[in-house]
Order: structure tokens, then sequence, then C-alpha cells
């Protein structure tokens, strides 16, 4: 009884001959009208671009013009209005810095040229044409210190003791370059 019982809980698993009937049904449709089905979809698709695209894509468009229409005039004008104000703070900016810009210009240009117009007249007076010692205002602030040279070599390194250290590479053998 306990066998019975047990076996009814937990049916076999088989496979239904509907599924493979379907599936071996499906497989000779396919073997028999492929060609012309592989057609059938070509042809759709051919439709669906050519003709079908341009419509749905104008039914879009009037769909876009009546949201537009649904609108309120008053408020896209203010925003319009606002986004209009915005843009002229922004070009009010920049043509500010525009401005300072050309006026420091002009200041670097009037003391490359005062600058010129005196290396002339020392020049005039014989004491050379430019400056070779700054003078005070010139002279960079607080005292320069030299830079410490770096060492070509290891103090550790010795041509002599061998292959230790990478140190020595014998010549390279070969036809010489000269000619």
């Amino acid at each position: 009884m306990a066998e019975q019982g047990h076996n009814e809980a937990f049916p076999e698993n088989e496979t239904p001959e509907s599924i493979t009937g379907v599936f071996s049904t499906g497989v000779g449709v396919l073997q028999q009208y492929g060609w012309f089905l592989l057609l059938g979809l070509v042809a759709l698709f051919y439709i669906k671009n050519r003709f079908l695209e341009g419509r749905l894509q104008r039914w879009q468009q009037q769909k876009e013009d009546a949201s537009y229409k649904k609108m309120d005039t008053g408020k896209a004008q203010s925003q319009l209005e606002a986004m209009e104000r915005a843009r002229q703070r922004m070009q009010e900016q920049l043509d500010k810095q525009a401005e300072e810009y050309k006026q420091k210009q002009k200041e670097k240009e009037e003391k490359a040229r005062e600058e010129r117009i005196a290396d002339w007249e020392r020049h005039q007076e014989g004491k050379g044409y430019r400056s070779k010692h700054r003078t005070k205002d010139e002279a960079e602030p607080g005292p320069s210190k030299p830079k410490p040279k770096k060492p070509l070599r290891d103090p550790d390194y010795n041509p002599l003791m061998g292959n230790s250290g990478g140190g020595f590479r014998p010549p390279r053998r070969g036809p010489t370059g000269g000619g």
C-alpha cells in the first residue's frame, strides 16, 4: 500500500507525444514551405519600410503638434522670455570678461613697448642694448639656492668588479658601419 501512495504522489516524467508531434509538424511545415515563408517575411519588411514608416512618422508629428497646441500660450511665452533674459545675462558676462581681457592685453603691450623704448635709450647712451642685470624690482623674491647636481654614476660603481651591477657590456660584434 505504501508503494501505491508513493507512485501517485510522484508520477513518472514521460515526454508527451503532443509536444513531439507539434515539433515534428513545425519542422515539416518549414521544410515544405520554408522558401515561401522567407519570401513573405522579406515582402512584409519591404512594405513596412516603404509605406508604413512614412505614415507612422507623419502620425507622430501630428500627435506632437497637437500636444503643442494644447500647451498654454502664455506659459510658453513666459518660458521663452525667461530663457532670453538668461541668455542676455550670460552674454553680458562674456562681454565683460572679453573687455577685461582686452584691457589686460593693452596694458601688457604698453609695458612691453615702454621696455623696448628704455632698452633703445640705454643703447643710445652706450650702456648696452639690453640690460644684463636685473633691477631690484625684477629680481625674484627670496634667496635662490643652487640645485644639487645628480651624480652621473652611483658612488659604489666600479667597472672592474664584473657584471654584478649591469655596468659593463661588451661591444657588439658584427660588420662595421663605415663605408
